[in-house]
This record gives C-alpha cells, sequence and structure tokens, in this order.
C-alpha cells in the first residue's frame, strides 16, 4: 500500500535529523582526532629526547658504577636498578590496546602481532610475563592462560604524567622484584591518520643499544 505524504513528509525529516545529527558527530570526531594527533606527535618528540639523553648516558659510561642494589635505605625502589642485567627466566610483554571494540583493526593486529613475537620466541605460556594496558588486551590473554601480571584499564585517550607514573612504578618495581628479566613494548605506533603500525621495543634493562 503505497505511503501516504504525511508519511513521507515525516520520513524525510527523519532522515534530515539524523543527516544532522551524522554530522554533528564527525565534526566531534574530527575535532577530538585532530588533538589526539598534535599530542601523539608532542610525545614522539619527548620520547625522541630521552632516548637521546640515556643513550648518550650509557654509551660515556657514566652509569657503569650501578651495583647491584635496587633499593634506597628507605625502602622505595630505585630507578637505576633499571640498569641491572640478568639472565632471563621471564620476558615481561607490555600490550597496549583500547578498553572497548569500535576501532578497526587497532585491537586485532596489536594482539596478533604480540602474540606471534610471543610463540616465535618463548616455548612456554610460564616464560611470559603480560602486563596489559587496555582491557581488551587483558581479557584475551588471560582467556589463553597467559599470566596477567598487572592490568589498567580506563587509562585516558590523551593520558597525563599523573595518569602513567603508577604504571610505570609498578613495572618498575616488577622489574626489581625479577617478576620478570626484560621487557619488551608492544603497541601500534601512529605514523599518520591513515597508518599505524606494529612495534615490540625492550625497555628493561635500560642500555644504550635498547634506546638506540
Amino acid at each position: 500500500m503505497p505511503a501516504s505524504l504525511q508519511e513521507v513528509k515525516r520520513r524525510i525529516e527523519s532522515t534530515k535529523k539524523t543527516s544532522q545529527i551524522t554530522s554533528a558527530m564527525q565534526m566531534v570526531s574530527t575535532a577530538k582526532l585532530s588533538q589526539i594527533q598534535k599530542h601523539a606527535t608532542s610525545y614522539q618528540v619527548y620520547a625522541t629526547k630521552i632516548r637521546s639523553v640515556i643513550t648518550h648516558l650509557s654509551k660515556s659510561h657514566l652509569l657503569d658504577s650501578v651495583n647491584t642494589a635496587s633499593k634506597n635505605s628507605d625502602g622505595k625502589v630505585n630507578t637505576l636498578g633499571m640498569l641491572r642485567q640478568r639472565p632471563v627466566k621471564t620476558t615481561g610483554i607490555v600490550v597496549i590496546t583500547s578498553d572497548r571494540g569500535l576501532v578497526g583493526s587497532y585491537n586485532s593486529n596489536v594482539i596478533k602481532e604480540t602474540l606471534e613475537l610471543i610463540e616465535n620466541n618463548h616455548h612456554s605460556t610460564e616464560d611470559v610475563a603480560i602486563i596489559a594496558i587496555g582491557g581488551t588486551g587483558a581479557d584475551f590473554f588471560k582467556k589463553r592462560g597467559y599470566n596477567v601480571a598487572y592490568e589498567y584499564r580506563g587509562i585516558s585517550d590523551i593520558p597525563t604524567y599523573k595518569d602513567a607514573r603508577p604504571l610505570v612504578e609498578a613495572i618498575v618495581s616488577m622489574y626489581d622484584k625479577e617478576v620478570y628479566d626484560e621487557l619488551f613494548v608492544c603497541y601500534s605506533h601512529f605514523v599518520n591518520t591513515l597508518t599505524s603500525e606494529f612495534r615490540a621495543e625492550k625497555m628493561l634493562p635500560v642500555s644504550a643499544e635498547n634506546m638506540g
């Protein structure tokens, strides 16, 4: 039965409203993406400078005097302990994903590549300790029997020093307590709005080779 003129008008009006909402959402998404892109670029500049400083210190042998003790007299973790090298029994792997889906192939690519890295270099899940930043990665590795030694959910899209500090302290503390003997960070590196690439970078123990 043909729709009445009133019904047609109602559908046209509904379509217009949907279009307006979609346009508004697109504008918000574009603005948010631009902001995140700006922060991502600035973080990369900062990280590059930090790597340069650590590499210089390592190559100049100014840190060779670090002894095996990694705690201060007050019992707090001494970050110089991050320079200590020891035989590798367990590898820590930081996996960075989102808390939820709706991010295209972002999560699946990171998880797939990380899993491949583990399977190619380790014979057992007992050789690996997962530090999951994001619920998707935490849930994935838990279901497959991996030791998720630490998980961090609900991190901001634009994390601050305040957000990162407890995470870094936990990671350094676990290294100091020999939960793992080396640490890799697996993440999706931002190239541009259309491209990202998987990276697995060794972070601990700190050395000129890792930071170069």
